[in-house]
């Protein structure tokens, strides 16, 4: 049962109207046609810069009584409470005759929208929308405003929800972060931008008279071509046109690029105003945002905020985007800002220095570090990352630190062991060995001879991380001790130790890794360091999997989706690791078609993906791929993405993980050169383990060799044996009972079947058995026809259904010889004389060729093995 608030949310009746079209209001038909045009399944977005007509063209549109019944909702920054806008949403469809008020919904009274505190807003209003018929169209106005992660995220759930009762319209000044490239490809999207909003040459004539102004066609003409049909620039020039005496001069002088032209606007607008009001929008065009009481410390007057509300009721110039809060409108600052530094630079550097400290005592680094830069102050950039660079770090804002850090300069860099520790470490992040090798140097150079306890801390966790990812390097002294240093500093170096115990070249110790990164993640939940709890996470989730527990491993990885998903950074490039295990998971789970999905979801984003967790997408979704019948392109998207990944340094087990998936499906495309390449690579990166015998032995067990097979994968079992990864001995005992199955012993299948179904349940795999031999096959059927029960035997079940475990037929290596020369123009005696056989021989050798590969002509089977691998 739904509960509701005791203290509802007032929305304002204005923010749910459709906003009043202007008198002058010019209507465009052609644009109500493009927007008519979107179907019922796409999403209308409207994107363009301010002042292009967004809101006006859609008001008309609604206005224009065709269509369905539309809620309105202008949104502004305090929307970025998920509460608040939802609310909003709510009351405004709420609002509408055709939406019942039933009483199981949430209701509306009085300008105040009540939404449950414990479900789902999202999906309670999903389920309202679901119940509509006909349905209703919801235009979110400004969407820019949103930035709030939770209800960015929000917002994306909506969309790929599809309530078959919503026509959802967006507005804003830039693409807002729903996926537009996969919905355009999908053909979810259906766009209007900024080349369409822009002004035709009879829209301007029809503006300008619908503004009381008579001009000539040719003078309407220039102006068009002047502002180029931009909405807010011919809508400035009419205001300007008012104001002057002389409309033949004010063309004339209305000339030049466009940054003329922008300049000669504001000038105009800016006459209007007095001395006192122009200097102070010139010193606050400093800023954006432009807090009020920023402006009264920039600009020295306690009236600021007064003033600038004044501004913004007599122009369109000035925003308020939240009580307090301010915008300049980005042509008149970006002209105020660029005219300041012009002509007093050093009071725009003032104004930029001061700017950065006083964000900074907001605690808002990432706005005083972009303040700094722009003051062009070295020295206040440094403090900055000083104060702020771990904390920065840490909590994912790694661009703004990225850019502070080159703009100190390397000279800087080499003085000061902390900026250049802190650049090692961003470096290290970015997986760009070879610089933070450098700034490791650069650190040693100018390490002081009494460092303190914070510099101290930050030089262990920079080598820690080194020490993980395989750079070897000058050690310094011992580690400092826990709580010696500032919390995030404490939670950095936790989480380093875990780093550099989880990639120890002489093996990970699991237990000592887990305490200090489940130490950091502490740290990083009290101290909101968002992007260390994903991490930390997501490396737990890693080490649960070495520790043979793929549930617990799945457990984390789903935690620190949630963490990523409730900052708005999934899919991104913090949540693509823990997405790569949970798709392992699946697939591991007798799901590819899950697997390739999740897959697919973390791939779709724009970041780049750090290259171990772009290796695990790729292996997994090409491994999905396969098992559902795709082999080819499955197995070609592996060994594309390990040859992506290279010499990237990797944990073993996650190296032995997708070798395994690569192998396996190099040998149900029946291409035994892929096998072996990959075998000797995963050889080559970690050496002789059970994993590697396992891939010996499958190549074995492919070609009909089962005893082989069984005897090359008996140290398996063996307790001296390394062994990487926990499904390892499942896939022993299945080849140990398919080697018995094959030669009638029966009572020997059985109990190495049994053995692996115990095992694997333990471990929380199913996928080998869908794989396994055709005669464990059967005996699994016959299993399951008889006393086969139980929740792990239904997993088992949907495994064998969902997976596709035909294994293509292997040639051998007389057969590959011959296909070899298929492709040339040579007969079948030629062949024969190649190889100093007979002609039958060989004709033998083609029509074997041609029964494995399904195929029935010469050209047929060369296309064939082209695409399978096994012709180059």
């Amino acid at each position: 049962m739904v509960t509701h608030p005791t203290a509802p949310l007032r929305v304002q009746s204005s923010k749910i109207v459709v906003p009043e079209l202007p008198v002058e209001f010019t209507p465009r038909p052609l644009l109500r046609q493009h927007l008519d045009q979107a179907t019922a399944a796409q999403v209308i977005v409207v994107s363009a810069p301010a002042g292009s007509g967004k809101t006006l063209t859609l008001a008309d549109w609604v206005r224009s009584g065709e269509g369905p019944e539309t809620a309105w909702i202008s949104l502004d920054a305090d929307d970025n409470d998920p509460r608040r806008l939802w609310s909003a949403v709510l009351a405004s469809l709420l609002a509408l005759p055709s939406v019942a008020h039933d009483s199981q919904l949430p209701q509306v009274t009085e300008d105040a929208a009540q939404l449950p505190t414990e479900a789902d807003p999202v999906e309670v209003l999903a389920e309202l929308l679901d119940t509509l018929d006909p349905p209703v169209r919801v235009v979110l106005d400004d969407v820019h405003e949103l930035t709030g992660r939770e209800v960015l995220t929000d917002l994306a759930r909506l969309i790929r929800r599809r309530p078959v009762g919503l026509r959802l319209v967006l507005a804003s000044r830039s693409d807002p972060p729903i996926s537009v490239p996969r919905m355009r490809l999908e053909g979810r999207l259906h766009e209007l931008r900024a080349d369409l909003l822009r002004f035709t040459l009879d829209d301007t004539a029809a503006l300008l008279t619908a503004t009381g102004l008579a001009l000539t066609p040719a003078q309407v003409a220039v102006l068009h071509a002047r502002t180029e049909g931009w909405a807010a620039g011919l809508r400035l020039a009419a205001l300007a046109l008012r104001r002057t005496d002389d409309p033949v001069v004010f063309l004339t002088q209305f000339s030049g690029d466009e940054r003329s032209v922008a300049e000669y606007l504001t000038g105009e607008i800016l006459d209007g105003l007095n001395p006192d009001t122009q200097d102070f929008l010139r010193v606050v065009s400093v800023c954006s945002p432009l807090p009020a009481a920023l402006a009264a410390e920039l600009s020295d007057r306690v009236d600021a905020d007064r003033m600038l509300d004044d501004l913004r009721q007599e122009t369109a110039l000035v925003e308020r985007t939240s009580p307090g809060k301010y915008r300049i409108h980005p042509l008149l600052r970006s002209y105020l800002a660029a005219d300041l530094a012009r002509t007093r630079p050093e009071t725009y550097r003032q104004l930029q220095a001061a700017a950065a400290r006083w964000w900074f005592g907001q605690d808002e680094p990432v706005h005083a570090l972009r303040h700094a830069e722009r003051a062009g102050d070295r020295g206040l950039i440094t403090q900055l990352v000083h104060r702020s660079g771990v904390a920065l770090l840490l909590g994912g804002d790694l661009g703004p630190l990225r850019r502070a850090l080159a703009a100190v300069g390397a000279e800087a860099r080499t003085a000061d062991p902390w900026l250049a520790l802190t650049a090692a470490i961003t470096h290290l992040d970015a997986r760009a060995l070879p610089a933070a090798a450098v700034e490791l140097k650069n650190a040693r150079r100018a390490w002081p001879e009494t460092p303190d306890a914070g510099l101290d801390a930050l030089r262990a966790s920079a080598e820690l991380l080194a020490t993980g990812q395989g750079l070897v390097g000058e050690s310094f002294a011992d580690l400092p001790g826990p709580g010696s240093t500032e919390p995030a500093l404490e939670a950095l170096l936790h989480a380093s130790r875990g780093v550099a115990e989880f990639g120890n070249p002489d093996g990970t110790d699991v237990d000592l890794a887990r305490t200090e990164l489940e130490q950091a993640l502490v740290l990083a939940r009290s101290h909101d360091l968002g992007y260390l709890e994903v991490q930390s996470l997501s490396i737990l989730a890693t080490l649960a999997a070495m520790n043979g527990d793929y549930r617990n491993m799945a457990t984390m990885a789903e935690r620190a989706v949630a963490v990523a998903s409730r900052r708005g950074r999934h899919p991104s490039a913090w949540s693509a690791g823990p997405m790569g295990l949970l798709a392992y998971a699946d697939l591991m789970g007798g799901d590819p078609a899950a697997a390739a999905a999740r897959c697919e979801e973390a791939l779709g984003t724009w970041d780049t993906l750090p290259p171990e967790s772009a290796y695990t997408l790729h292996a997994v979704h090409g491994a999905a791929l396969a098992d559902r019948g795709q082999r080819t392109a499955g197995l070609a998207e592996i060994r594309s993405a390990r040859a992506e990944f290279g010499d990237t340094p990797a944990p073993p087990s996650m190296l032995a993980g997708l070798a395994v998936l690569e192998h396996r499906a190099a040998l149900l495309n029946g291409n035994v050169d892929a096998a072996a390449q990959v075998a000797e690579w995963l050889t080559a990166r970690i050496g002789e383990t059970g994993d590697v015998l396992l891939l010996t032995a499958w190549t074995e067990a492919a070609g009909g060799r089962h005893e082989a097979a069984r005897a090359v994968v008996a140290p398996v079992f063996e307790s001296d044996t390394p062994i990487l990864l926990p499904h390892t001995v499942v896939e022993a005992h299945l080849i140990d009972a398919e080697a018995a199955l094959q030669a009638d012993d029966s009572v020997a299948g059985r109990e190495a079947l049994q053995l692996a179904l115990t095992q694997a349940e333990t471990v929380g795999v199913v996928r080998p058995f869908a794989l396994a031999g055709p005669c464990t096959q059967q005996f699994l059927s016959s299993r399951a026809a008889g006393n086969g029960r139980g929740p792990f035997a239904v997993q088992v079940a949907a495994a064998r259904s969902a997976v596709i475990p035909d294994p293509a037929a292997l040639l051998s290596e007389r057969e590959m010889a011959v296909l070899a020369l298929l492709p040339s123009l040579l007969n079948a005696r030629e062949i024969a004389a190649e190889f100093t056989v007979s002609v039958n021989t060989v004709k033998s050798h083609i029509r074997s060729i041609y029964a494995k590969l399904g195929v029935s002509s010469r050209r047929d089977a060369v296309v064939l093995a082209h695409d399978r691998g096994l012709l180059p």
